[in-house]
């Protein structure tokens, strides 16, 4: 079992194609736009360099994608035809849901949407750990995405108390200057 176990690590970034390597590359870069997003709601409070809430409209964005994958996975995989039309039917159903969470999160104006953003990550994540065994992936890409999620949760938790801090502060100002007159 060790060695089994140190063979699989010591494998485990060795990418077979420069494509694979661009994935991986592209996908750590991907956090930079959650990053920039949660960097200006800690230093620009009141004046925000970002119109919009930046962590929550592109994780709508990239949650879009997440479903948007099984879809294009359906239409091109080579085993497709190994895996049984009810399970097709729900794997393609499934691949729309991410993008109508997404439009219902960006809809409503309230600050718990990013919580459930986050659920949102959590159950897609979910399901691609139970959809996975259907494909043929790499052996990084399961890890990739469960690190990528956790980093995406931890900020977008990280953003709503931030934004709920800000809002309690400004509410406790706006009610001091009532206080006093």
């Amino acid at each position: 079992f060790y060695c089994k176990v140190s063979v699989t690590k010591m494998n485990f970034f060795h990418f077979k194609n420069y494509n694979s390597k661009l994935m991986f590359l592209l996908s750590i870069l991907g956090l930079l736009p959650f990053f920039f997003g949660l960097i200006d709601l800690l230093l620009n409070k009141d004046s925000l360099f970002f119109i919009v809430n930046l962590p929550k409209y592109y994780g709508s964005i990239i949650l879009t994608f997440l479903g948007a994958v099984y879809w294009g996975i359906i239409l091109y995989d080579s085993r497709k035809d190994l895996i049984s039309a009810k399970v097709k039917t729900y794997i393609i159903c499934w691949s729309i849901i991410p993008s109508l969470w997404s439009g219902l999160i960006l809809i409503f104006n309230h600050n718990i949407t990013i919580i459930i953003l986050a659920l949102c990550f959590m159950v897609v994540q979910f399901v691609d750990e139970y959809i996975i065994k259907y494909f043929k992936f790499p052996i990084w890409y399961l890890f990739l995405r469960r690190s990528l999620t956790i980093v995406v949760i931890c900020i977008l938790i990280f953003t709503y108390f931030l934004i709920e801090g800000i809002r309690l502060n400004e509410n406790v100002s706006y009610n001091k200057i009532w206080a006093y007159w």
